[in-house]
């Protein structure tokens, strides 16, 4: 679609931020805050310097009437390490819809990053939005399902089969982290210490950290978190060990889990289309809903062909190849 001459592509500014709050309240949050901005375009680790935030402006009033919000994160895999951007919170104006904004936005950042750091751009498009996003260029990689168990479901689960969870500090849950990733083929969010601090001071989330145990010997780690939605306290399994969830060893979370969080209405774990995970969690009672569709796009250093995108001899865009949990999606 050609986008008329009346709008303009450009970086965030001081002086979006009230627009840009009270868009995203209205559209997608229920409690945006100057606070959650300062924290994931402020203190994240892995910044470039400035809010990559692509806004359009619709000239004859100066003001911003969409915006598109990349945020800088690192992948690793064994030593390799490399900056992706990820697509998260946007919208464009009722009154401006249908002009091709959010395209816009997409290669106002592409321009941008050419010989910048970041090296492919990923996202977790709801289904209404993976349209646009393919249509300015993205690659189709997967989908990813939300896992949902109500209440009166895991509070009546009183079987821990063994398990138990032991609370745990930052260091150590980068210690267990570092057991896998050194030698992991997976491609994944790196767990680094500064990132794990950042993460924890996320002012919409209470996070726990645990180490879990089965009858009485090492199973791995678990990150989860709490927030508040429409009133109710949700309970979400956001990162974990790769491969340990499932069978008495999930159970035992699920169980140990609504004991200790007697509040939550809800709790929930974010898994890929077809992940072996999902039956056990059917088993459970979980409800399986679709939920995103995971997109790539070539910006540095990898190539996009074939509705592919590869780096270095690897294929980003096949998910077989990364360890993808919920806390990854911002």
């Amino acid at each position: 679609m050609h986008t008329p001459q009346k709008y303009e592509a450009r970086w965030f500014k001081e002086s979006d931020l009230d627009a840009y709050i009270e868009g995203l309240n209205r559209t997608l949050y229920y409690d945006y805050s100057e606070r959650l901005f300062r924290w994931k375009f402020g203190e994240n680790p892995s910044t470039l310097g400035f809010p990559t935030i692509a806004v359009v402006e619709y000239t004859p009033t100066g003001l911003p009437v969409a915006f598109n919000s990349f945020l800088p994160m690192e992948v690793r895999r064994g030593d390799d390490l490399f900056t992706v951007l990820q697509g998260c919170d946007g919208f464009v104006d009722e009154a401006h819809r249908r002009q091709g904004l959010f395209q816009m936005t997409l290669n106002f950042m592409v321009g941008e990053m050419v010989g910048r750091s970041p090296e492919i751009l990923v996202g977790f498009n709801l289904v209404e939005a993976a349209g646009a996003a393919r249509k300015a260029g993205s690659a189709y990689a997967h989908d990813v399902d939300r896992c949902s168990l109500e209440r009166s479901a895991f509070k009546s689960l009183r079987d821990h089969a063994g398990v138990t969870l032991e609370p745990i500090d930052h260091a150590t849950l980068n210690g267990l982290y570092e057991e896998w990733a050194a030698r992991s083929p997976l491609f994944h969010v790196h767990r680094s210490l500064p990132y794990i601090h950042w993460y924890n001071r996320n002012p919409l989330r209470r996070v726990q950290t645990y180490a879990v145990y089965l009858s009485g010997g090492y199973a791995g780690y678990i990150v989860v978190d709490e927030v508040e939605e429409g009133g109710q306290l949700i309970l979400t399994i956001e990162d974990y060990r790769p491969g340990m969830l499932g069978g008495d060893l999930l159970r035992g979370i699920v169980a140990r889990l609504g004991a200790a969080n007697p509040d939550a209405a809800v709790m929930d774990i974010y898994t890929q289309r077809g992940d072996s995970l999902e039956p056990d969690l059917g088993v459970l009672g979980f409800s399986v809903m679709p939920w995103f569709k995971v997109i790539m796009k070539a910006l540095n250093v990898a190539v996009q062909e074939e509705g592919q995108v590869r780096r270095k001899g690897h294929t980003l865009s096949d998910t077989s190849n990364w360890h993808l949990t919920g806390g990854d999606i911002y």
